[in-house]
């Protein structure tokens, strides 16, 4: 049986292992909205049936800023972001991101490991140009 010094000893021990449960969740979900606080600038280039880009077969990092895309015809397109795309360098997929549920054809972004990194520019590269040389 338990006495009422018991019962209150139990509810305060309840209750502190309770607001630290808060107290961690709240810390990690600030950190997280910090991490997510950025917003994208708007894309300076939508990919759009002008590129022809039916099918990505494969891409190639050049910088934290440009990827080399090639479809499955074997031709090469440049696509440059905005700005610096967190995870880009060791990224080994990205999706494209549209540009409303209204222009599924229209993509203006990529999306990288939980990043969103709109298109500064994306253009075909001239057959026969050199490709970037990697950094």
């Amino acid at each position: 049986m338990l006495t009422p010094l018991n019962r209150f000893v139990a509810i305060a021990g309840s209750l502190a292992v309770v607001i630290a449960i808060l107290l961690g969740f709240r810390a990690v979900d600030e950190q997280e909205r910090a991490e997510l606080a950025h917003i994208a600038p708007p894309a300076g280039d939508s990919l759009v049936q002008a590129v022809d880009l039916t099918h990505i077969a494969g891409f190639r990092y050049v910088n934290d800023h440009t990827l080399e895309v090639t479809d499955e015809h074997g031709k090469n397109f440049k696509m440059e972001l905005t700005e610096a795309c967190p995870g880009l360098q060791d990224a080994k997929e990205f999706s494209l991101v549209t540009e409303s549920y209204r222009n599924l054809d229209k993509f203006t972004a990529i999306g990288v490991k939980g990043s969103i990194c709109t298109f500064k520019d994306f253009s075909p590269i001239p057959a026969g140009a050199p490709s970037t040389p990697a950094p």
